[in-house]
């Protein structure tokens, strides 16, 4: 995808139990504020029902050392940038009946930022321009950083079409896991646009259909 991003190494010592403290390294970016188990991480000590407290509140991680990681090729300088997974199509459910709903209104700050955003997307064809019965109103998103999301409101859809019943994972169980394993480096990752990246079989996509600016 070309580019390039700056990362650092954070060794820090991090309490599991709540008694013994054992340092390890971390993987860590500024621009990666949302993680998987930022709530834990924000918690402070947690206690399980196993009766081990995991601390990972700022108090129970005291920073030893910090170095910068080398520049990691192939990382997007563009935020929105989308990839795509190399996986087969996937189907989902289709709604039992046609769903069309009417447009909300828009804020009109969002124009210009969700204009923008609908192009790149068309561009690198995430999205596409389509003839289709089905319509449902797009929804911009202020986020707190200033910048605007892109989400449709596919509620009434969803009350036509067959439940799919998704695998969640257990994220305790992954604490066991990650815990129970001999790894030198810890790291996290931010994987943004993920939900572009997951390319839809042909026939599934009609009932995804939206409206912008009457098209």
């Amino acid at each position: 995808m070309g580019g390039s991003q700056e990362l650092t190494l954070l060794e820090a010592e991090v309490s599991l139990t709540g008694k013994e403290w054992q340092k390890h390294p971390i993987v860590t970016s500024t621009g990666a504020p949302h993680i998987l188990g930022i709530d834990f991480l924000r918690k402070g000590y947690y206690k399980d029902s196993k009766g081990l407290r995991w601390a990972f509140g700022i108090a129970a991680v005291e920073a030893e050392g910090i170095k910068k990681l080398n520049s990691l090729p192939g990382l997007s300088e563009n935020p929105s940038a989308v990839g795509l997974l190399k996986v087969k199509e996937q189907r989902v459910p289709v709604a039992t009946l046609t769903v069309h709903s009417r447009q909300y209104r828009t804020n009109g700050d969002a124009m210009i930022p969700i204009h923008k955003m609908i192009r790149e997307l068309e561009t690198q064809g995430v999205v596409s321009k389509t003839h289709s019965p089905f319509n449902s109103p797009h929804w911009p998103v202020h986020k707190s950083d200033g910048e605007w999301r892109l989400t449709v409101d596919y509620r009434a859809l969803y009350e036509m079409t067959p439940p799919l019943s998704a695998a969640v994972p257990d994220m305790l169980e992954l604490q066991y896991e990650l815990e129970s394993k001999a790894a030198k480096w810890y790291a996290t990752i931010d994987i943004v646009n993920v939900f572009f990246s997951i390319p839809l079989a042909a026939e599934c996509r009609p009932q995804f259909a939206f409206t912008w600016r009457g098209v």
